[in-house]
């Protein structure tokens, strides 16, 4: 296995309290593979990435439980130095904001060589030529003069080619994509999309793609997993997650996808409410406040992540599930519960003993 994430947990220490970002996440990636986790703002993506490539925000930030094994090494806790040898040359990421992320008073060529001249010894000469021939890999035609520019120079797509440019230098063996086309326009999101799926694909690398849009997943991922709260709510092969969603969650997040069906076209189907502020334990699930199919258990208990799909299927092989109150085949479509008499369970009234 090229990567397993066990039982990981990050906490950030703020002036208004400890906020439970990421709560005991495990999943696996193998090489070649390709990966989204998907979710809205602040369920804990991004902390999951910048965990697993040791860029978590010092002393704030900590991972508090939980391994990160990257070919049989734990990154948790690994001295510094051997981090360092290890992003850029094994573990590669294209961050969601290019224009932050590259330096502003650097040219691009400068940019490109440093990451080639910090793990391997190129003669005199050949850094720059192979500047130049990353930058024609990613599809910039006139590379010869874009080395010598600043990234105020570029367009936000041609910074993102950039960006990729610089991640897949030396063939790692995992890219973590984070939110790649968030600033981009739709065309130029399904470029460097395309273009993200081809160069991994001809490099045999493995992709960890995150994302709010489970839209953009569905033609460059094998696998999905949704995230909430900080919790994994939902994983399964991406044919299933858009087939048979079964988290009240999932379904939402469907649901705010415009579909145009033929002639037929399909109403948004909002989440209400707002998510927990994630500040204190969560107690019961996550997601009960805000889901139409929440249960009394809802507020009690957080289920466990369980596997409910068939292993003798390979299409719902691996689908797990934490849900006491799982969405049926009709209500995903439909978006809302269609039980006769069915009403979400109110917020149970505490009381003291007398």
């Amino acid at each position: 296995m090229l990567l397993s994430v066990l039982d990981l947990a990050v906490r950030f220490r703020t002036e208004q309290g400890t906020v439970h970002a990421v709560n005991r996440v495990s999943f696996d990636l193998d090489t070649a593979d390709t990966l989204a986790i998907v979710g809205e703002s602040g369920c804990g993506k991004s902390a999951t990435s910048l965990a697993i490539m040791g860029l978590l925000p010092r002393p704030a930030a900590r991972i508090s439980a939980g391994r990160i094994l990257f070919r049989g090494t734990d990154l948790v806790g690994l001295p510094e130095n051997k981090m360092r040898a290890l992003r850029g040359k094994d573990i590669s990421m294209v961050f969601q904001d290019p224009m932050t992320s590259l330096n502003p008073v650097l040219t691009i060529g400068k940019q490109l060589t440093e990451a080639l001249d910090a793990h391997v010894k190129l003669k005199q000469g050949e850094s720059a030529a192979r500047a130049v021939e990353l930058l024609k890999m990613v599809g910039i035609a006139d590379a010869g003069q874009v080395v010598a520019r600043y990234s105020h120079q570029l367009s936000g797509g041609m910074r993102q080619r950039v960006m990729l440019a610089i991640a897949l230098a030396l063939a790692p063996k995992l890219l973590i994509a984070d939110e790649p086309t968030t600033a981009l326009d739709v065309t130029i999101q399904a470029q460097v999309l395309e273009l993200v799926g081809e160069l991994t694909r001809r490099s045999g690398t493995a992709v960890l793609l995150i994302t709010h849009n489970l839209g953009v997943v569905a033609s460059m991922t094998k696998r999905v997993l949704v995230m909430y709260a900080g919790f994994v709510v939902e994983t399964a092969p991406t044919a299933e997650i858009f087939a048979h969603p079964r988290h009240p969650y999932t379904v939402g997040l469907l649901h705010s996808l415009p579909r145009f069906d033929g002639s037929q076209r399909h109403d948004l189907v909002p989440i209400e409410g707002v998510p927990p502020d994630q500040f204190s334990p969560v107690r019961g699930c996550p997601f009960t406040p805000r889901c139409a199919w929440r249960v009394a258990a809802c507020w009690r208990e957080n289920p466990p992540l369980q596997l409910i799909g068939s292993p003798d299927d390979a299409s719902q092989a691996g689908h797990r599930l934490a849900c006491h109150n799982p969405v049926n085949v009709a209500e995903a479509v439909a978006g809302r519960p269609l039980r006769d008499g069915f009403h979400p369970a109110p917020m149970p009234v505490e009381t003291n003993a007398a």
